[in-house]
């Protein structure tokens, strides 16, 4: 095992021993949405604190791992610190198509394998919100009022997702022709367009954008092949800004991947956005460029990784 490898793998047990040690926020209800072929796909709900807001919208959140590994309970003390104010959080599983992907390389089967990965992962969301839509109400979750987040791979599956019902693709007709989301979170994402450059050809609900502008795993700008572009943030951002569409872009100056597990660090600016744009209405476009002392750095890099979550 060269050096690199062995420092990610040191990290990898580190964080799963301080989650282990760390007191498990358990979900209200678990119940199986789907099954695709082997594929048991279940959904975590987790009930606010207090009384049930109905102004305050459900956040469906997607985990990260790179389409290879995760579980939808990993970001359980994000869901505590949303529950405490009155969020209902629903947590999902979804197919991970790279599980046993095996070429490293950035080359056309790569591309062709992350493009079904993220079909993949957008139709189990789809497959999601479509349960929620026929039996929430029964559960407490309002789909018709429900935010995407995600981290990573999960940041991608979201703003894939919104990014197929605005542009109305065929995996986007399991959902009624006038759905929506109402918001969409998105830490380190990034949205894959067979056209260059991205165009969302209807108006998208509320969208903030969380990445670090030294990312190597998820591009924070875009990576463009033939006709066909995987775009991060600023690039996400910049096609946006061209059609007028306002948005939230937080870009951390000089910061990896690390901010693809931000929320809890980030929370005022989640808190803001729901408030304000989500519930309110108030489509602002924010574009801050972060350089915070404060921030986390990597886990494997000495970061602290409990101030991250």
């Amino acid at each position: 095992m060269n050096l690199k490898n062995l420092l990610i793998a040191t990290a990898i047990m580190l964080i799963s021993a301080a989650a282990s040690a760390e007191e498990k926020y358990l979900p209200d209800q678990t119940l199986l949405f789907a099954v695709k072929g082997a594929d048991s796909l279940y959904l975590d709900i987790y009930n606010p604190t207090d009384k049930l807001d109905p102004a305050k919208p459900t956040i469906l959140f997607m985990f990260g791992g790179g389409f290879k590994e995760g579980t939808r309970d990993s970001g359980h003390q994000w869901f505590k610190l949303l529950c405490a104010e009155g969020y209902p959080v629903v947590s999902i599983d979804y197919r991970l198509g790279l599980k046993d992907y095996r070429n490293a390389k950035l080359d056309l089967r790569f591309i062709k394998a992350l493009d079904k990965s993220i079909a993949l992962a957008v139709e189990d969301l789809f497959s999601a919100t479509a349960y929620l839509l026929e039996n929430g109400e029964k559960y407490g979750v309002d789909a018709r009022n429900m935010v995407l987040s995600g981290s990573s791979a999960g940041a991608i599956s979201v703003l894939q997702g919104e990014y197929e019902v605005c542009n109305r693709s065929e995996i986007a007709k399991v959902l009624p022709a006038d759905f929506n989301y109402a918001g969409v979170m998105s830490f380190s994402g990034a949205i894959y367009s067979h056209h260059n450059p991205i165009k969302f050809y209807s108006q998208p609900c509320p969208i903030a954008l969380f990445h670090g502008t030294a990312d190597k795993i998820v591009n924070y700008k875009k990576i463009a092949i033939f006709n066909q572009c995987f775009g991060g943030a600023n690039e996400i951002s910049k096609q946006l800004r061209k059609q007028g569409i306002a948005h939230h872009v937080y870009r951390f100056e000089g910061h990896g991947h690390e901010v693809a597990i931000y929320q809890g660090f980030c929370f005022d600016k989640e808190m803001d956005f729901l408030e304000q744009d989500v519930m309110k209405g108030n489509h602002r476009s924010v574009d801050a460029l972060i350089d915070d002392p404060e921030a986390p750095g990597a886990p494997w890099g000495g970061g602290d990784f409990k101030a991250l979550y």
